[in-house]
């Protein structure tokens, strides 16, 4: 490319970045101004937020021109396809975050100027885990940073942490009134809007990922879907489903079990399961009190109406299941084969189930029961 056409090449990508940093910075100042308004009653500041938001979306339909422009200018490939592509995708992401700003700042008025006793400690540390991202994201995009994309993206799990603590603090109260209902609708969906922000700076990130690696990286799952089996009957059948789920699910896939005891697997079970080629020797199932924070299961599985009675309340992401599978070793000894057999079968096909809702199918494996 001739060095005057690079020239202008490079003065375009440099224009369109400081118009996404001008965006970046007046989304940014909706979401510092939604805290202050939201902890002080501040209207007035609320106000102004809501109206300042249109800035924002005018910048977006800039941008998208300045893209388009590119495009047609230019011809780009490889890199500063990539580049213009996500940039497009970016200012979206961002478009988002100053309309949850705005939302926020909305929703602060509904709450009224009189703030009373309300606590908002943890909605101001949401709402900086928010804001910090959403600023490292837009630092990463703009230095091409893959490292500060990847620390930005380590940060939603502290997000998602002070989301649910919020969430189980405004489900413990108990509304007296039609206010008071309100007021805890209101105050939830603050807390989910700036939960949101993080997801949105973590796309983002993925999108910088793109842009330096041309790796899509944003369905790609992060962590493995973590499922904990819980069981409250003699025959560890949390154990059994979780021996089961492991050899059937495949990848992306990480599951526990519990006990309400925590126990070992009785000799029926542990005889039975030999045979399946599944060893559970030397093993005891965990406590729930062992297993610690629930928040990082993606589903919680009780077998049994025990088990299902003791679950402690989780937030309203995960999924809670109830299986009902008969306790084989209470099957006299002349019908404990049988028995076993029976809810060993009734455990498999409940498990090939929920590994379908997630995955859409099950692996192969030494259980023969692949699809």
């Amino acid at each position: 490319m001739p060095s005057h056409l690079e020239e202008k090449l490079q003065q375009d990508i440099v224009r369109i970045r400081d118009k996404v940093r001008e965006m970046a910075d007046l989304a940014v100042r909706g979401l510092e101004d939604s805290v202050k308004a939201l902890t002080t009653g501040d209207n007035r500041m609320a106000y102004v937020a809501i109206l300042r938001d249109s800035r924002v979306d005018k910048l977006e339909s800039l941008i998208d021109a300045l893209c388009v422009e590119f495009i047609v200018r230019h011809i780009p490939v490889a890199a500063h396809l990539r580049f213009v592509h996500s940039v497009a995708k970016i200012v979206s992401e961002i478009e988002r975050v100053g309309d949850y700003a705005e939302s926020i700042n909305r929703l602060s008025i509904l709450l009224g100027g009189d703030r009373g006793e309300d606590q908002f400690d943890k909605f101001e540390r949401l709402a900086a885990v928010s804001i910090d991202m959403t600023r490292q994201a837009v630092r990463s995009f703009l230095d091409e940073d893959l490292e500060l994309a990847d620390k930005t993206t380590d940060l939603d799990a502290k997000a998602d942490r002070l989301h649910q603590e919020i969430y189980n603090d405004l489900q413990s109260e108990i509304p007296v009134g039609k206010e008071d209902l309100a007021r805890l609708f209101t105050l939830l969906s603050i807390a989910n809007r700036y939960e949101r922000v993080a997801d949105q700076a973590c796309n983002i990130c993925d999108e910088v990922n793109y842009i330096v690696t041309g790796e899509v990286v944003k369905h790609r799952l992060h962590t493995d879907l973590q499922i904990l089996f819980v069981s409250s009957i003699g025959s560890c059948h949390s154990l059994i489903a979780e021996r089961i789920a492991s050899a059937v699910a495949g990848d992306n896939f990480d599951f526990f079990s519990a006990d309400l005891e925590g126990r070992v697997p009785s000799p029926q079970t542990a005889k039975f399961l030999e045979k399946k080629s599944l060893d559970v020797s030397g093993l005891k199932t965990k406590t729930l009190a062992e297993v610690g924070d629930l928040s990082r299961f993606k589903a919680l599985v009780a077998i049994g109406e025990r088990a299902a009675q003791a679950l402690p309340q989780v937030g309203y992401r995960q999924i809670v299941l109830e299986w009902d599978v008969a306790d084989p070793s209470a099957a006299p000894p002349e019908e404990a084969e049988e028995a076993y057999a029976r809810a060993f079968n009734e455990l498999l096909d409940f498990v090939k189930r929920l590994i379908r809702s997630f995955h859409g199918t099950v692996s192969s494996s030494s259980l023969g029961v692949g699809e």
